[in-house]
């Protein structure tokens, strides 16, 4: 993937040649070096890792070192008798120390897993969002390039009428008045054609921008031509889209994740506490030292240290707050998935109704693209037989351009609210 990004700026920058590109390439492109997708990951990947160090923190700590201490002056024995002395001693060899809070470290453990799996929803999300977000400026720049192929195409056929009304002309069978008509109509698509020019650039210039390519790479469609592409059955019903939506959408799953952790907390508030924490350590080694500057009796040492025992008040046993906070966090997290799924249900009619009005406006455009096309061929053979002026024929041109055009509209439109839809039921 990276080696295609780097392959495609590098052909830019060397040509400064038009880049042509199909949907797969942009839907490939969109996620390659997206900084959102990646600062999705990246959040995933500490919450992963956090989730890992949740479970090592039952692992016992080693340390192995040395030690040395001396004392000079007064001490206090255990009976209570002060005396001068001075003694040192020094130690040599490893420690295991264990310092667990079980209920703590078992329930932070599970809701750390969740909210991992919560991030890793999230990433995916992030990513279909701007594949879709891209796929739709792709549709953006090729209905762009289709309508200026339309202007061209009937710039092309009024300059041909052109030079034949002007050869009638010369020969006295037309008006003066008919050619600087059709000569105004020439005015007026070469101006049409400039200005969409300037709309597929600025459409380029979008998807260049989502997909993270020089700005100043000029962006084509692999072809100029749309053709209505449908992504879900129509047959599908609204209730059977929503309910694959529930199941499959990466939101549904992270709420769903999110709110498994709260509900671990929970438990952590309730029964964390009554389990005992854990103190214990065992140390071996070498002691050695003595009275003044005595450094002799280095011999084999090693104690052992092992208690247990519950803590009362803040963060222990009757810590009332702790879990009011935590019923609440989990109140939350259940009322944040209602509403994910509350939005995911509209987005789902929505994406729908989009797509039924876009096939149904296709279905219409059609049948004007083909009335207009009758009516050009009329009013053709109405001037070819004299019965007809040139302005009918200009009329019924720029009537089928406008037909033409806005099939292109609608076609475009259909084959966004497909992939809006086909993301919107979490495929």
């Amino acid at each position: 993937m990276h080696r295609l990004l780097l392959l495609i700026v590098c052909v830019t920058t060397v040509t400064a040649a038009p880049l042509h590109v199909d949907l797969p390439t942009v839907m490939k492109l969109a996620g390659a070096n997206n900084d959102e997708i990646q600062l999705a990951r990246a959040r995933h990947t500490e919450t992963l890792a956090e989730s890992k160090l949740a479970w090592q923190r039952f692992w016992p700590s080693v340390t192995l070192g040395a030690a040395y201490r001396r004392t000079d002056g007064n001490v206090q024995d255990i009976a209570g008798a002060v005396f001068d002395v001075s003694k040192q001693h020094y130690t040599l060899g490893p420690n295991i120390m264990i310092d667990w809070s079980p209920g703590d470290m078992y329930y932070s453990a599970l809701a750390a897993k969740q909210k991992a799996l919560a991030a890793e929803q999230l990433a995916e999300k992030a990513r279909r969002d701007i594949v879709t977000q891209s796929t739709g400026r792709y549709y953006d720049l090729l209905a762009a390039e289709a309508a200026l192929a339309i202007i061209e195409d009937d710039l092309r056929l009024t300059q041909d009428y052109e030079k034949q009304i002007g050869g009638a002309v010369e020969a006295g069978t037309a008006f003066r008045a008919d050619l600087l008509r059709v000569k105004t109509q020439v005015s007026r698509e070469k101006l049409a054609i400039r200005q969409h020019e300037e709309r597929r650039d600025l459409a380029a210039a979008a998807l260049a921008e989502i997909l993270r390519l020089p700005a100043e790479t000029e962006l084509r469609p692999a072809k100029a031509d749309l053709v209505p592409v449908r992504l879900v059955d129509r047959k599908t019903g609204v209730a059977s889209l929503i309910s694959q939506a529930t199941q499959h959408r990466p939101e549904m799953k992270a709420a769903g994740a999110i709110t498994t952790a709260a509900a671990w907390e929970r438990e952590r508030a309730r029964v964390a506490p009554m389990i005992p924490s854990v103190q214990a350590g065992y140390g071996f080694g070498g002691l050695g030292g003595g009275f003044n500057g005595d450094m002799g009796n280095f011999d084999e040492t090693q104690n052992v240290f092992i208690g247990f025992g519950w803590k009362i008040g803040p963060g222990g046993l009757f810590d009332k707050q702790r879990k009011v906070i935590a019923n609440a966090q989990e109140e939350a997290a259940n009322l944040q998935s209602s509403q994910v799924k509350a939005a995911i249900g509209r987005e789902v009619v929505e994406a729908a109704a989009k797509a039924q009005s876009a096939f149904d406006q296709v279905s219409i455009n059609d049948e004007a693209v083909e009335a207009a096309q009758e009516m050009v061929k009329l009013a053709k053979e109405r001037q070819a037989s004299q019965l007809g002026v040139v302005l009918e024929y200009l009329l019924a041109r720029e009537e089928l351009t406008r037909a033409r055009q806005s099939r292109v509209q609608a076609v475009t439109r259909f084959n966004q609210a497909q992939h809006e839809l086909k993301r919107a039921v979490g495929r």
